[in-house]
C-alpha cells in the first residue's frame, strides 16, 4: 500500500541534514565570520583615511603654484639716453611669464653701472625687465660702440640659450637668467659678420650647440664658433659668392639643414654639410636628396629663383611644406621648396615694412599682410592669401617716417588679432595728424571695422607683439626715444621709454572706425565684447 507518511513529515530544520548530518553553524564558525567582517571594515576605513590624508596634505600643507600677478601695462624710463632697434622676449627668471630684453647707451642713469666695470662712459648696457611688471632683473655693462645682438642663441649660459652681443672689438656671450658674461672673445675674424646667426648642433663634441657667423663685406666667408667657449672650430670657410647681400637659415621638410643665399642675381641655398667640409670639420648634417642633384658640383650652390631685384627672402611659419616667402621691387611671390616651384605671385609697389603673417581666413593657412607706399604719404594695407595671393581685405592709411611694421597674434579660434599702424585720413587737419599716431587693432571677422586708439606721436625705435605667458597674457611692447645709431654723442633730452600694454586693455580707450564697404549694422558694444572674448595661443 502506498504511504503519504513521508509527505506529511516535517521539512529539515536547522539541527538536521541529509544523512544525519547537522548543517547548524558552530560558535566558532560565527566568530571567525564575525571576525571576517570586522578586519573588513577596518581595512575600509584605514583606507579611506589615508586617501583623506593624502588630499588633505597636498590641499593644505603643500603649497599651491602661484601664478604671477602681471600689470596690464607699465613703463620702464630711463633718462638721458639713446636705444636701438632690438627688443627681444626670454623666460629670464623662470616664472612662465616672458620677459623682456633691450639695450641703450646712457651716460647719467648708468654712470655708476659702467664704472663698476671700468668701463668709459657712455656704455652700452643690456637690460632685463620682469614681463609682469617692468622691474629690472640685470643690467650688464658693455664697451661701446654697439654693432648687433642676438637673443635666444642655443648653446649659451646654462639653460642652453642666451645672448650674444657684437660690440667694440668682441664677441660676448651673456647668460640670460643671470646677465653673467659666460665668455667673451676678440672677433677680429668677423669683424663685418652679419645676422642672423647660423645655429648648428654639436660640432666638437663638448655638449653644447655650436654656431657660425657668415660675413659678406668684402669677401664671403663662414666661420665656425663653440657656443661653451666661444673659440672658433675649424678652418674658415672661404666662398666664392659673388653679390651675397643677405642670408637666412632653412630646413627642408626632411630636416636637412641649409642656408639661404640672397645675392644681386637671385636666392640661392647651400647645404650646412657642404660648408662644415670646407672648414674641414667632421659632420653628422643630412642632405636633402631631390636638392644635392640640383647642387652646383664645385660652388654646392642651388638656384632656387632668379631675379636682379630680390628684395627679401622669409620662411613661412606653421607650414607642413616648408615654403618662403619672395619679395622683389614689383612683387611678393610663395615659393614651395619640395619642388622648387613658385605656387603664386602678386604685383606690389614698394614695400614700407616687412610682411607680417597670420590667419586672416578659415583655410588654416598662413596669410600675408603688406604695406605699399602709394604716394602722398599715404599707405595701402593689404593681406594676401597664402594659398592663392589674392587680396582678402584693404585699407588706406597716413603714415609718418619709420611707421612700425604691422604684427599679429593667434588666437584658439585659428584667427589672428591683426595690430598695425597709421592715422585715419578722416582725422582732422595736418596740424593735428602730425601730433598724433594711431594703433589699430583688426578682427578678423570684423575686418571692415577697425578699432582706433590715439597716441600723442614718438618717436618708436622698436615694436612687438607677442603672448607673454602661455595660453593667455597677450600684449605688445613699444620701444621709443633716440636712436642710438644716429646719436653718437648724448645730450637729449628726450627718454628712452619701453612700455607694455595687454592688447585687450587698449580696447576700452578705442574707437570704432569703418573701413570697409559693408553697411551692416554693427554696434559699437559688440566689437568691443569680440575683443574682450578673444583667447590667445602660443603658437603662429
Amino acid at each position: 500500500q502506498f504511504s503519504f507518511d513521508h509527505l506529511n513529515a516535517e521539512p529539515l530544520k536547522g539541527g538536521e541534514a541529509e544523512g544525519g548530518v547537522s548543517k547548524k553553524k558552530s560558535c566558532t564558525e560565527k566568530l571567525g565570520f564575525s571576525q571576517l567582517t570586522g578586519w573588513r571594515t577596518a581595512a575600509f576605513l584605514f583606507s579611506l583615511f589615508l586617501c583623506l590624508a593624502v588630499v588633505f596634505t597636498f590641499s593644505f600643507i603643500l603649497p599651491c603654484p602661484v601664478r604671477p600677478q602681471y600689470f596690464s601695462t607699465w613703463n620702464r624710463t630711463l633718462p638721458d639716453a639713446a636705444t636701438y632697434d632690438f627688443l627681444a622676449v626670454e623666460d629670464a627668471n623662470e616664472d612662465k611669464v616672458l620677459d623682456v630684453l633691450f639695450i641703450y647707451k646712457d651716460s647719467e642713469a648708468s654712470r655708476n653701472t659702467c664704472l663698476s666695470e671700468d668701463l668709459s662712459i657712455p656704455c652700452l648696457v643690456l637690460t632685463a625687465v620682469d614681463g609682469t611688471d617692468g622691474k629690472t632683473l640685470w643690467e650688464r655693462p658693455l664697451a661701446a660702440e654697439f654693432d648687433w645682438v642676438e637673443c635666444g642663441v642655443k648653446g649659451l649660459g646654462r639653460q642652453g640659450t642666451g645672448c650674444l652681443v657684437a660690440h667694440a672689438d668682441n664677441l660676448t656671450a651673456i647668460d640670460k637668467k643671470t646677465g653673467v658674461i659666460r665668455w667673451q672673445q676678440s672677433r677680429s675674424t668677423v669683424l663685418n659678420g652679419n645676422l642672423p646667426l647660423i645655429s648648428i648642433q654639436d660640432l666638437n663634441a663638448d655638449k653644447a650647440d655650436d654656431f657660425a657667423i657668415l660675413s659678406y663685406n668684402p669677401e664671403s666667408e663662414l666661420v665656425f664658433f663653440s657656443g661653451k667657449s666661444g673659440d672658433q672650430i675649424g678652418s674658415k670657410a672661404n666662398v666664392d659668392w659673388n653679390g651675397v647681400f643677405g642670408h637666412q637659415q632653412f630646413k627642408t621638410a626632411s630636416g636637412a639643414p641649409y642656408l639661404l643665399l640672397l645675392t644681386k642675381s637671385g636666392l640661392y641655398a647651400v647645404s650646412l654639410r657642404h660648408l662644415t667640409k670646407l672648414a674641414v670639420l667632421e659632420s653628422v648634417l643630412k642632405e636633402e636628396k631631390s636638392w644635392k642633384e640640383k647642387s652646383d658640383k664645385n660652388t654646392g650652390l642651388i638656384s632656387l629663383y632668379q631675379s636682379d631685384s630680390l628684395k627679401r627672402v622669409m620662411v613661412v611659419p606653421g607650414s607642413s611644406s616648408p615654403s618662403l616667402l619672395v619679395q622683389t621691387d614689383s612683387s611678393v611671390s610663395l615659393l614651395h621648396t619640395d619642388k622648387l616651384k613658385i605656387a603664386w605671385s602678386t604685383n606690389t609697389s614698394t614695400l614700407l615694412s616687412v610682411p607680417t603673417f597670420g590667419q586672416f581666413d578659415k583655410d588654416g593657412i598662413p596669410d600675408i599682410m603688406i604695406e605699399e607706399d602709394i604716394g602722398n604719404k599715404t599707405k595701402r594695407v593689404l593681406v594676401l592669401s597664402g594659398s592663392s595671393g589674392v587680396v582678402l581685405w584693404e585699407v588706406h592709411l597716413l603714415f609718418w617716417t619709420q611707421s612700425p611694421p604691422p604684427a599679429s597674434v593667434l588666437t584658439l579660434n585659428t584667427y589672428s588679432v591683426f595690430m598695425l599702424w597709421g592715422q585715419s585720413q578722416s582725422r582732422g587737419n595736418q596740424t593735428v595728424r602730425n601730433e598724433m599716431h594711431s594703433s589699430f587693432l583688426m578682427h578678423p571677422r570684423l575686418s571692415q571695422l577697425l578699432l582706433e586708439r590715439r597716441n600723442p606721436a614718438q618717436n618708436i625705435i622698436s615694436f612687438k607683439a607677442t603672448l607673454l605667458e602661455r595660453g593667455r597674457h597677450a600684449g605688445y611692447l613699444v620701444l621709443t626715444g633716440p636712436d642710438g645709431r644716429q646719436h653718437a654723442e648724448l645730450g637729449e633730452t628726450e627718454p628712452v621709454i619701453l612700455t607694455k600694454r595687454k592688447i585687450k586693455e587698449d580696447v576700452p580707450e578705442s574707437a570704432v572706425l569703418r573701413v570697409g564697404a559693408d553697411e551692416s549694422a554693427v554696434e559699437e558694444a559688440e566689437v568691443k565684447e569680440a575683443f574682450y572674448r578673444l583667447r590667445f595661443s602660443e603658437t603662429q
